[in-house]
């Protein structure tokens, strides 16, 4: 899923700034030929932010490095401007912080996750690119409300968490593999035509390893034997 999702995200970007085109993944034969797409990409000095420590996001990051983007920390991605694309990881704590000044850990915000409100959008307003590959149970912080979207550069949100109507307001619905994005207008708060000025690219297919069957039998399989 993270592998596929993030490729997604990419393509989705070329089609929503017309700089590049990517074959759709599911014509792939194999994750080989997908990857080899990516030396088709035509990147400038993008940002992308990347939410997860999980199986989805070092899949993401697998899809990244194939794509020669270049990984940077929390406080460069902040503070620095890049003549290069980029992309920062994102683990729970780094976009969670407690509403009060106790200490915070992961063990603290499982069990008291009404304790904690996102920080995310300050990452968020300087990136390009989201792709949302965290795990979010019902309790957790709202991650990106209409509001927090409303004036970000983000160009594209491939949310392959996909929880609709969850944590990230722009998936308002999944997609699927044979129709993979849909446009969320930031003004209007509604789904519109993804090319819109005003819209937000957002990827949100729910049964991403389909779009690669071959890889992903193959790897469900073994993971089961």
């Amino acid at each position: 899923a993270g592998i596929v999702g993030s490729y997604n995200g990419l393509l989705s970007y070329g089609i929503k700034t017309n700089k590049f085109s990517l074959k759709h993944a599911n014509l792939c034969l194999d994750s080989k030929e997908m990857f080899m797409q990516l030396n088709n990409l035509i990147l400038d000095k993008e940002k992308i932010v990347v939410t997860g420590s999980g199986k989805v996001a070092l899949g993401v990051v697998e899809t990244l490095n194939f794509a020669r983007i270049k990984e940077v920390s929390k406080e460069e991605f902040m503070r620095e401007k890049f003549n290069e694309p980029v992309f920062v990881r994102l683990d729970v704590l780094d976009y969670n912080i407690r509403k009060d000044s106790i200490k915070s850990s992961k063990q603290d915000f499982y069990l008291n996750p009404e304790a904690y409100m996102s920080d995310l959008y300050r990452y968020i307003k300087l990136a390009d690119i989201f792709i949302a590959g965290h795990y979010y149970s019902l309790g957790s912080p709202v991650l990106l409300t209409r509001e927090d979207l409303r004036d970000v550069k983000l160009k594209v949100i491939a949310d392959i968490s996909c929880d609709i109507n969850g944590p990230i307001a722009s998936t308002l619905r999944s997609s699927t593999v044979a129709d993979p994005i849909y446009g969320y207008n930031k003004k209007s708060m509604k789904e519109d035509d993804f090319l819109h000025d005003d819209a937000i690219v957002v990827m949100a297919v729910d049964n991403l390893p389909c779009e690669l069957p071959n890889d992903s039998s193959r790897d469900f399989g073994e993971q089961l034997i």
